[in-house]
């Protein structure tokens, strides 16, 4: 359970917001191919950006987070959504990520 009095328990609050929205826009990618380009740009060219930025200003600069991010980013510039979703999955559980799975 995430510790809502830990210094760093916003950032990881808004790590899962942009998440959240990768996981939108990852699951209308799966749905309907025709998403798949939208998806794609706004994943690589914004969201996954502003993880970085955010490990990079409040999680030390993991050398894991930013593993995790980048199999992320090869796996969504891929035509496949079942690949690029199970990149995402590294992000939802415990393991090299900011977390987000313990809220």
């Amino acid at each position: 359970m995430l510790d809502l009095d830990h210094p760093r328990s916003q950032h990881v609050l808004e790590a899962a917001r942009i998440e959240d929205l990768i996981r939108k826009l990852l699951l209308a990618w799966r749905e309907d191919a025709a998403a798949a380009s939208s998806a794609r740009a706004q994943v690589l060219q914004t969201l996954i950006p502003q993880l970085e930025a955010l490990n990079a200003a409040h999680f030390g600069a993991s050398k894991k987070i930013y593993r995790t991010l980048d199999a992320l980013g090869r796996a969504v510039q891929g035509t496949d959504a079942g690949e690029a979703w199970r990149a995402f999955m590294a992000l939802d559980g415990p393991g090299d990520n900011f977390g987000t799975w313990a809220i």
